[in-house]
């Protein structure tokens, strides 16, 4: 009893600074971590109420106001009910994590977090309040979410667990979110090794989520995805609706608050491949993307409001098995050759102009791969390293990719 007493004595006589500092394997006032907050934004899994109504959480921008707190701005959407909030994340500690658990090279750390988060705007406001946590690694002296497990199953990281408080009747409901999986989301939750939600609560808002991975319906499904990968949070961002008959198009609608409004183009596809809608260019708006021989390729262009056809885009070689690395900034597609039993790869980068129907896919060079024994080549087809026994030898980007995608080293 006396060494506990005398233990007791001791840490209430340490500074507070030192006892606050323990509570942080990693120093917050040597880092910048709203690229790990902003990093699985938009959060697209949510609930709100013990009806699991569907929450979606966007941040428009995370910016640290000091060592431990960041101003964050962003839009909610609770089922369709869109509202601009703005708040605080505080780090509250940080500590170690083991790295084995995720199969990681490198030191993994959890950061714990208080946010809230006030609605500024819309129908029926409240304020978000709670905990979130955080998995992430120190990569170039910058702090990096650690999402090396993604695809695996049960992955998930960025959970925020807390509630909703009406300004109006002052009642509380549970408001949870995060990336590929929600906390306390009861039996929403049916899936495995990933996120599946109950067809039960598809009237809760979660219609498009399922219909998008489990309708038979091509248009159903595609129309769905379409809204599930569409910038909800964006006034000026369309909305398309896929016909697949009598001929593929998409049809392009300006958005009248959530909804379809007057028709903007109609956009022809020569084949009738599935479309897709993401940033394929990485330049902050959805492209219309089909990735397939004959596919087409249509970028958005916020200046003009309308879609602009990439005709390079038609010399792209095996875009079915087109991979974007951002890393490198380049993308990437492969085949097997069963005839000479060779692997090619292949490299393109992107062109923005500020004219985007001059948008451009630029091939940059290629490499085989045969029994480990390497080849590269130009832009022109020329050899620029000729059978070499590993990717190491090749130019430092092919080296790296080769690296990234775990291929035969």
């Amino acid at each position: 009893m006396k060494k506990v007493l005398a233990l007791l004595m001791i840490i209430a006589m340490m500074p507070v600074a030192a006892v606050s500092q323990s509570k942080f394997a990693v120093d917050p006032a040597k880092y910048d971590f709203s690229g790990v907050f902003e990093a699985d934004s938009p959060f697209n899994l949510g609930i709100l109420g013990k009806e699991y109504k569907r929450l979606q959480i966007y941040y428009e921008s995370v910016t640290r106001q000091s060592s431990t707190n960041y101003i964050v701005k962003g839009y909610s959407n609770a089922a369709g009910n869109v509202c601009p909030f703005e708040g605080t994340l505080k780090i509250v500690s940080i500590t170690v994590q083991d790295s084995e658990d995720f199969e990681a090279d490198h030191n993994v750390y959890f950061l714990e977090a208080s946010y809230s988060f006030k609605e500024t705007g819309g129908t029926g406001t409240g304020t978000f309040s709670g905990k979130a946590g955080f998995d992430f690694w120190i990569s170039d002296n910058k702090p990096m979410i650690e999402d090396g497990m993604f695809g695996a199953d049960g992955y998930c990281n960025s959970q925020y667990e807390g509630f909703w408080t009406s300004d109006k009747t002052k009642v509380k409901k549970i408001a949870n979110w995060g990336s590929c999986r929600i906390p306390g989301s009861g039996d929403l939750d049916q899936g495995v090794g990933e996120f599946v939600p109950d067809e039960k609560y598809r009237a809760k808002g979660w219609a498009d989520y399922f219909n998008a991975i489990f309708s038979q319906n091509e248009e159903v499904q595609v129309n769905a995805n379409f809204r599930e990968q569409s910038k909800w949070w964006d006034k000026k961002a369309p909305v398309l609706v896929y016909k697949k008959a009598p001929k593929p198009v998409i049809n392009v609608y300006k958005k009248n608050g959530q909804a379809q409004g007057a028709l903007i183009q109609t956009l022809s596809l020569k084949v009738s491949e599935t479309p897709e809608y993401w940033d394929f260019n990485q330049d902050g708006y959805n492209e219309i993307v089909q990735l397939c021989d004959d596919g087409k390729l249509y970028v958005w262009s916020p200046k003009d409001g309308k879609f602009y056809n990439v005709p390079s885009y038609d010399f792209v070689k095996y875009k079915g098995y087109l991979t974007y690395k951002p890393q490198l900034k380049r993308y990437f597609t492969t085949n097997y050759d069963p005839d000479t039993q060779a692997h090619y790869f292949y490299m393109y980068s992107y062109r923005l102009s500020n004219d985007r129907s001059m948008d451009a896919i630029v091939f940059e060079g290629s490499i085989s791969e045969k029994d480990g024994i390497w080849s590269e080549y130009d832009k022109y087809g020329q050899t620029v390293h000729s059978k070499v026994n590993s990717p190491e030898k090749l130019s430092q980007i092919w080296s790296d990719y080769i690296r990234l995608t775990m291929a035969q080293y």
